[in-house]
């Protein structure tokens, strides 16, 4: 059985003060990496892979890879088309949306653990329509994320071999059709995976949207945004995510020789990381926090140190 604990009843809890979190991955869906294609059916709704948009461009110590079965569609939130409506404001102008399970779709992104056993998940959600074979008829979201094991980085994302499972429920709809099922209504959930048993530190997680409060042979679509993920040494994840910024403050960016990395000290080991996770290169500070990248070939990479005993991080471009 689950329990709920609020943020206060957590803190007040002796053994958190020694627990240990690492930001893995973090993605607003904020700037793809290229300009999203529009699906002949709406034209604020794209169906190009979601690696080809969003590899790279989330932060943390391993910004990932994605696998996807069928069609995951990034929909244009603020399109020219105006089709969707997001009261909040505060979601930009892009999210991922899905079919579920029983259409095929599926999305798995790869990440590293860090070492530590749990890996803990907060994800904004919200049913919502779509004119690309809808409308359909609406249900609060669920979705149900998995741990596979990915070895060395290989994994299958139709695997029937899962390390662990949790669900990530959302809220009714504003409307089960018609207009008011083309305006967000998000809300946010989180859930913890045991990832404990994984070969290496390498895992997927694996996103479906369940069949839940509709006949199985319906489609259900829903979107999901703000994903946050965290490696922790229990399962309760540490805060939301806006009170557990990790991101080291550098300038400039980018950069063509020297980096300017805001409270660390001269001698302080850096590490240079591939977007995918590898390390590319150890440097150590010199004064004010001033480290030379200069070898470093041209690319974007994820810069990484610990400051007082938490693992830190951020993206930076090398000119």
């Amino acid at each position: 059985m689950r329990l709920a604990f609020t943020l206060s009843m957590i803190a007040s809890l002796p053994w958190m003060t020694h627990a240990q979190s690492v930001l893995i991955y973090r993605n607003d869906f904020v700037t793809p990496n290229e300009a999203p294609s529009n699906a002949g059916c709406q034209q604020d709704f794209s169906d190009t892979p979601v690696n080809t948009l969003w590899e790279g461009t989330g932060t943390g110590t391993f910004s990932g890879a994605f696998q996807q079965s069928s069609t995951i569609e990034t929909i244009s939130i603020n399109g020219p088309a105006d089709v969707y409506d997001d009261p909040t404001n505060d979601h930009g102008d892009y999210c991922l949306g899905m079919l579920n399970a029983n259409f095929g779709d599926k999305l798995a992104l790869l990440i590293d653990r860090a070492g530590l056993p749990f890996v803990n998940i907060s994800m904004d959600m919200s049913a919502i329509n779509t004119t690309c074979g809808g409308p359909f008829t609406l249900s609060a979201p669920n979705f149900l994320i998995e741990a596979l094991d990915a070895p060395a980085g290989v994994f299958s994302i139709n695997t029937t071999e899962v390390l662990a499972s949790d669900t990530l429920v959302g809220i009714a709809p504003n409307g089960p059709n018609g207009a008011g099922s083309f305006v967000f209504n998000w809300a946010t959930a989180t859930g913890s995976l045991d990832v404990s048993a994984s070969t290496d530190d390498q895992v997927a997680i694996r996103f479906t949207l369940l069949n839940t409060g509709i006949t199985t042979a319906s489609p259900i679509y829903s979107a999901f945004d703000n994903i946050y993920i965290e490696a922790s040494t229990v399962e309760v994840i540490s805060s939301l995510p806006e009170l557990r910024e990790q991101e080291l403050q550098i300038w400039p960016n980018p950069v063509t020789d020297q980096l300017r990395i805001t409270g660390v000290a001269s001698g302080t080991m850096v590490e240079v990381l591939s977007i995918t996770g590898q390390r590319v290169a150890q440097l150590t500070t010199a004064s004010l926090g001033v480290v030379d990248v200069t070898t470093v070939a041209a690319g974007t990479y994820i810069l990484r140190t610990r400051l007082e005993g938490v693992l830190r991080q951020t993206r930076f471009v090398k000119n």
